[in-house]
């Protein structure tokens, strides 16, 4: 079905095969990232005292360079700055999905690049705005800009000089798999579920004529908008975190998914999660094969054949050996859910976006001025570059 159907998409995604990390990983890679830009921004001969990461170094302390938390603090920051304008657009509304590719690009840009060498401010609108023409949302250059409060015309020409830029530091691995999708489905499988289990046990609704209890629950449509309009706002607010980067986006949307549970206790998500979703006791048996089912099947044997020739021995083997019982795949699903709960809890959010901390002030005085477009050192080299385009004609 289209659950599978999309399930597959992501498994052999793009997403899972070049943008999924351990947090070691991400460490290592920001780290590197910063050493490099701090080389850019002091002396050659200085440079060597910042060889082997000496974030410390007196040179690199006298361009009072960033370190890789404060640019990560800076990165989370602008997310937040993203959401705020993403809010802006109300005619039309951006869809969700918009949201989840800016902030996975930004994300993404920000593993390979120096806040220090790019603003985030200009790489965030620049994210914003591909974002909607990746997720089938596209609009307009003057209409987006329309949406930022001041220097639209200034913002307009970078993004334009930078759609392409950005684009191939993702690789032009565009397309994103956000935890969305995944968290309606489960939000209707949840609805489905207690509509089946009061349907098979009626007598339970009269036991639980109590304040609290679901009796106090809004109508099914009214719990559906709910439940979607709060799992979203913790999505966009844990799109500061890396799990984008660290977990399936089904992992993120079922995360959330439980943290709705355990903010209202008298839906059963937990319950639900456990004997629904990983089969621990589901109300009713999935039905077994009958003649019919194998007739249907012998229908697209040939296609089916054709399939199972292009399967290699290995993947057979695996195939074969990997299979979990129900309370097998509860528990695991239990220990990284635990994992991301501990991630979650750790992570230290912005919420007030008037609250600017030190390290911003200091980007202003540590940018690469080769790369800020107001520097006259950012005019002469595209002056330089100009000259050379000259001579190709």
């Amino acid at each position: 079905g289209p659950y599978l159907t999309r399930c597959m998409a992501y498994v052999t995604s793009t997403q899972l095969y070049n943008w999924q990390f351990t947090a070691e990983e991400l460490a290592a890679q920001r780290l590197d990232c910063n050493a490099a830009a701090r080389r850019r921004l002091i002396p050659p001969k200085e440079s060597q005292q910042l060889e082997k990461h000496d974030v410390g170094s007196t040179a690199a302390n006298e361009v009072n360079c960033l370190s890789a938390d404060e640019e990560l603090k800076i990165v989370k920051r602008y997310i937040l700055i993203m959401k705020a304008l993403f809010d802006t657009f109300r005619d039309p509304k951006l869809p969700a999905d918009v949201f989840g590719f800016a902030a996975t690009y930004f994300k993404r840009f920000y593993l390979s690049h120096s806040v220090m060498d790019f603003f985030p401010r200009e790489m965030m609108l620049t994210a914003l705005y591909l974002a909607c023409k990746a997720a089938d949302f596209p609009l307009g250059l003057q209409h987006f800009t329309s949406h930022i409060p001041r220097n639209r015309e200034r913002y307009s020409d970078f993004i334009v000089n930078s759609e392409l830029f950005l684009m191939e530091a993702l690789h032009y691995d565009l397309w994103i798999h956000t935890p969305y999708r995944p968290l309606c489905g489960l939000i209707v499988d949840l609805i489905a579920y207690r509509a089946l289990r009061r349907k098979l046990n009626p007598q339970e609704d009269m036991q639980k004529e109590q304040p609290g209890s679901e009796a106090d629950l809004p109508s099914e449509v009214d719990l559906v908008a709910s439940l979607k309009a709060d799992g979203y706002e913790l999505i966009h607010t844990w799109y500061q975190t890396d799990l984008c980067l660290t977990v399936p986006p089904s992992q993120f949307a079922l995360a959330v998914f439980m943290q709705l549970g355990r903010l209202q206790p008298q839906l059963g998500i937990e319950e639900f999660v456990r004997n629904e979703v990983c089969g621990c006791n589901p109300l009713r048996e999935p039905p077994k094969k009958t003649h019919l089912d194998t007739d249907d099947e012998d229908v697209d044997s040939d296609e089916a054949e054709d399939v199972g020739k292009k399967k290699t021995e290995d993947e057979n083997k695996k195939s074969a050996t990997v299979h979990f019982t129900p309370e097998q795949r509860w528990s695991q699903l239990s220990d990284r859910l635990e994992q991301i709960n501990a991630i979650v809890a750790e992570f230290e959010f912005i919420s007030d976006l008037a609250q600017f901390g030190d390290e911003e002030a200091r980007l202003e005085s540590c940018r690469n001025p080769l790369y800020d477009p107001l520097s006259e050192e950012y005019a002469a080299a595209k002056e330089r570059a100009n000259s050379l385009l000259a001579t190709l004609d």
